[in-house]
């Protein structure tokens, strides 16, 4: 695995993290408070690129009005 698909699968991990604590959506801003926690904090432009490939990948998608990002359905099935 190289390091970009591990930081992909970080990312993607917070974010599952996130949703199982009940948060419906979220912003860079949160997933970047949850990797300072745990003392592997990243900038939020490559939070926000990460956000990105997941949301090519078809598991994320972000509200065009609040910007909010959130799981969507074939995600969430697939726990």
């Amino acid at each position: 695995m190289s390091i970009d698909e591990h930081r992909t699968d970080e990312i993607y991990a917070v974010i599952r993290s996130l949703v199982g604590s009940g948060t419906q959506s979220f912003r860079p801003g949160h997933i970047a408070d949850a990797l300072r926690e745990t003392g592997e904090p990243l900038l939020t432009w490559e939070i926000r690129g990460e956000l990105s490939k997941l949301e090519a990948r078809g598991v994320i998608s972000a509200d065009p009005v609040t910007g909010a990002y959130s799981l969507t359905e074939a995600a969430r099935k697939t726990g």
